[in-house]
């Protein structure tokens, strides 16, 4: 297994675990908090299931098999725009619908109404919501570090948006108790914090991933196309695709006219296109092809490297 290969293995078992535990807690949070009448419950799982759309983006990113040889950084399809929309379709009718009802608790503890506020906390709800939390941030830290060892871009996308509500998830909890301990009123209160925090998460997911959604043009083809050509024996640079985010990480395609005498240097070509594309936009992974079809891969296309394709027993190295 190359270094590539094992990457995307360590990155598809963590986020499929971290997928599993926040399904686990957002299955807590949304019965305990029905069971409960707990608006804190209830709005916190509009949390948890922000974190796991994050989750299962990442997944995707990570195990679809058209997005290799750097495609899988970013493009995304229709099933995730459609995703996309729903789960702000669900969110905006459930969170409206839980302000209203926090506003009506709160409006009726003011005004001295009995039974104002009818949250009960089980002490078991109480036991395994914490429980899950300290798992899930455990959990989040650890895949962090493992990102910044692995070099994962996605992997490391999703563990920021993930540790960056958990003080939240902690908080939370500190809630539940005091709930527990018959300070009722905290809970629509702690509800209508929670609400407009879930609107700014779901907004971080979406800055990252929506340009990828809609799959941008990267670099102008212009400008990628007055680099190639300005390396020796490149006659013409056509069909030219980019995608990704400059800075970030970026997937080119090209299509290059070779002078006959420059055909067996092709691969060298290719990596110095490769260098000077990388030394003006940053991370980027370039795949050339050539004439008759033969397409020579970057400096990436190399034994032990994720998308090298060796050849076969014939000793031809054209792509299938």
């Amino acid at each position: 297994m190359n270094e590539g290969d094992y990457q995307r293995r360590i990155s598809y078992r963590l986020l499929l675990t971290t997928l599993w535990a926040t399904l686990l807690l957002l299955a807590v949070q949304a019965i305990g908090g029905w069971a409960n009448q707990s608006l804190t419950l209830l709005a916190e799982s509009l949390h948890t299931l922000v974190d796991g759309f994050s989750t299962v983006l990442s997944l995707v990113a990570v195990t679809s098999p058209q997005r290799q040889m750097g495609r899988e950084v970013w493009g995304h399809g229709r099933a995730e725009v459609a995703g996309t929309l729903m789960l702000c379709a669900f969110l905006g009718f459930t969170g409206v619908s839980l302000l209203f009802i926090a506003l009506g608790q709160v409006f009726n503890g003011l005004t001295g109404a009995t039974n104002a506020f009818p949250v009960a906390i089980d002490p078991q709800v109480l036991r395994f919501t914490a429980a899950m939390v300290i798992l899930n941030v455990a959990l989040g830290i650890y895949a962090s570090y493992q990102a910044r060892s692995l070099s994962s871009q996605t992997l490391r996308l999703n563990t920021r948006h993930f540790l960056a509500d958990a003080w939240l998830s902690i908080v939370m909890v500190g809630v539940l108790l005091a709930i527990w301990q018959n300070q009722r009123w905290l809970d629509p209160v702690f509800a209508l914090v929670l609400l407009p925090l879930v609107s700014r998460s779901l907004w971080r997911v979406l800055n990252d991933q929506l340009p990828m959604l809609l799959r941008p043009t990267a670099i102008a083809p212009e400008a990628i196309a007055h680099i190639a050509t300005q390396v020796e024996g490149v006659t013409r640079c056509t069909r030219i695709r980019s995608r990704g985010m400059v800075g970030r990480q970026v997937w080119v395609e090209i299509h290059l006219v070779l002078h006959p005498e420059f055909l067996e240097a092709s691969e060298t070509i290719g990596e110095q296109i490769d260098a000077q594309l990388r030394q003006r936009y940053g991370p980027l992974r370039t795949q050339v092809w050539v004439e008759q079809g033969r397409p020579y891969q970057d400096a990436f296309s190399a034994p032990g490297r994720p998308d090298y394709l060796p050849p076969d027993s014939n000793g031809n190295d054209d792509w299938p």
